[in-house]
């Protein structure tokens, strides 16, 4: 049988895939973190390297937990 001639989508990028155990590491660090503290704040932003998320980060980050 002939191979298909098809175009078939072609991975440029070089960076590795996290799995599965990453993404259990970061549920149980939620996990943890709900036990721990009283309340959960979730910021969704387009740009995550924005300078102003990064100044914001940096205000929180000795009074709070941030997870990635």
């Amino acid at each position: 049988m002939p191979k298909s001639k098809r175009n078939r989508p072609v991975t440029l990028s070089k960076t590795k895939k996290k799995g599965r155990e990453h993404k259990e590491s970061i549920v149980n660090a939620v996990r943890q973190a709900a036990e721990t503290y009283s309340s959960a704040y979730v910021f969704t932003f387009e740009n995550m390297r924005n300078l102003k998320f990064k100044e914001f980060r940096e205000q929180l980050k000795p009074s709070s937990r941030y997870v990635d």
